[in-house]
């Protein structure tokens, strides 16, 4: 599915939506064929081919066992029962105090999985389930992994230290490589974490998943500072900007990176949150201007070019931050472009 077919299909669920009633039967298997049909021209079909159902039952699959859990829900491990093939269902809770999960949701999340399919640095969409006698969709994925915070908290466990630098450069390539992609195709994760990215067994494949709080055209490079604090959170072994002990998240993010001038504040947040800053700016102590980045990831841990890509990443001024495709022109990446 292209960015074109992508952005069709959102509209025709937001048109759905706006009528403020259940959506029925017939319009979500008139979405579901809008996602189908992209992933058909995607894979180059013959056009005998048979089309198999748009939406199919969670009868065909047979579930294993939970792998992942969160606030909208959560991920279990099925396999097909004709097949044997291993995969990813994903439920959803309700929000907003709804009882049930919103279905358009269900079926924005199924778009952006099905233009995500076939990446190597993305998972993919196989189809949108129902469970039978129900109302309740679901949407079925490619299974991948452990996540990378399991992964971390291994290694952790294990070596007593966090990831090394060639190993994060490994990752950061394919986290970015991922990202580029999505970017490319209107895709904005916004949701970007360790736990939202899986790693297959053998760890030589990093895939970016779970599409739930992604939307289209917004300004990409949010997902870039979401990829500079996982690349940190790797090479320290602990969340950058972890809030704790009441101390506000902004109040961190300045005290390690330096407080950029005020009169630049309006380029990188809302006119509300700008003011409220600046009004609490006004009853503190001047802030330090200096970035105490490097004294958390000294040389000996990260690499002069590797420094570089962090703190491009981790730049406050979104105009000034490195877009995917940037940074993964730096010299950090090309000097080791055989590397895998």
């Amino acid at each position: 599915m292209d960015a074109t077919r992508l952005a069709a299909a959102c509209a025709k669920i937001d048109e759905y939506a706006a009528v403020g009633a259940p959506m029925s039967g017939a319009k979500i298997a008139a979405i579901c064929a809008i996602i189908e049909d992209g992933a058909t021209a995607r894979k180059h079909r013959r056009k005998k081919r048979r089309r198999r159902l748009c939406v199919d039952s969670t009868r065909s699959y047979k579930q294993i066992g939970e792998v992942g859990i969160g606030n909208f829900g959560a991920v279990i491990l099925a396999r097909h029962r004709k097949t044997g093939q291993a995969v990813a269902i994903k439920t959803f809770r309700g929000r907003d105090g709804k009882k049930s999960p919103d279905v358009g949701e269900v079926l924005r999340e199924a778009c952006f999985l099905a233009a995500s399919a076939g990446h190597p640095n993305l998972v993919g969409l196989h189809t949108v389930a129902r469970r039978p006698g129900t109302k309740e969709y679901f949407v079925v994925m490619e299974f991948v992994g452990p996540s990378l915070r399991h992964a971390l908290n291994k290694h952790l466990r294990i070596h007593d230290a966090p990831f090394p630098e060639a190993d994060v450069r490994r990752i950061m390539r394919h986290i970015l490589t991922g990202a580029q992609a999505m970017h490319s195709l209107c895709i904005v994760h916004r949701d970007t974490k360790p736990v939202n990215i899986l790693v297959k067994e053998d760890g030589r494949v990093v895939k970016i998943c779970d599409y739930g709080l992604a939307i289209s055209d917004y300004d990409e490079r949010v997902d870039l500072w979401s990829i500079g604090c996982v690349m940190a959170e790797l090479l320290s072994g602990k969340v950058l900007f972890k809030v704790e002990n009441g101390v506000r998240q902004i109040d961190k993010i300045f005290d390690l990176l330096g407080a950029p001038a005020e009169e630049t504040f309006e380029t990188f947040m809302s006119p509300f949150m700008c003011g409220k800053v600046l009004r609490r700016r006004a009853r503190l102590p001047p802030p330090r201007r200096d970035s105490r980045l490097r004294e958390l990831l000294p040389s000996d841990v990260l690499s002069e070019d590797g420094y570089g890509v962090l703190k491009g990443l981790l730049t406050c001024n979104p105009k000034e931050r490195l877009t995917a495709a940037t940074a993964l022109q730096l010299p950090w990446f090309i000097g080791t472009a055989g590397v895998p």
